[in-house]
């Protein structure tokens, strides 16, 4: 070991000024600052494999997106309640990108709406399972589990049956 601090956090200098962990980093993933995107100030939460920001006070952590949601409620939200990203990135908390949602199903229809906006442009078309192109809902038939324009259902069902 040599004297001097770590160009990333101070530490003793343990190669090519790093110390050993930052020095290890660089090694493995060829940036001494590798996974830093996930690290937090302290007292300012951390962040879940899923990428939400959990709060720990007085023992017992929550998610800090529905922190947020009951502060702008002025009171717990509902157990159906569901808190929406509008962005769709988990860790950004601002009272303007989140959306409560009053049930699963309804949360479930904001991201379905997200993905034909970002397909397709409309938010009201359906994607053919089948085909995977976007359409009109009068033009795609809703199943138990699929949506699908019937010339593609039966083109699949006829492939399947004869081979």
């Amino acid at each position: 070991m040599s004297g001097g601090s770590c160009s990333v956090c101070g530490s003793i200098i343990y190669c090519k000024a790093l110390c050993k962990k930052h020095y290890m980093k660089l090694q493995r993933h060829g940036d001494p600052r590798a996974g830093y995107e996930h690290e937090r100030k302290r007292g300012t939460g951390t962040v879940t494999a899923d990428g939400y920001i959990e709060i720990k006070r007085n023992g017992v952590s929550r998610l800090e997106h529905v922190l947020i949601a009951e502060r702008a409620l002025g009171h717990a939200l509902p157990s159906e309640a569901r808190v929406h990203h509008v962005d769709g990135n988990e860790s950004n908390n601002s009272s303007t990108n989140l959306v409560i949602c009053p049930n699963d199903a309804y949360h479930q229809l904001l991201h379905s709406r997200q993905r034909a906006l970002e397909g397709c442009g409309n938010a009201n078309w359906l994607k053919c399972q089948y085909c995977k192109v976007w359409d009109a809902p009068q033009n795609i038939i809703c199943g138990k589990r699929v949506k699908f324009h019937r010339a593609c259902k039966n083109s699949y069902e006829f492939r399947r049956t004869n081979g």
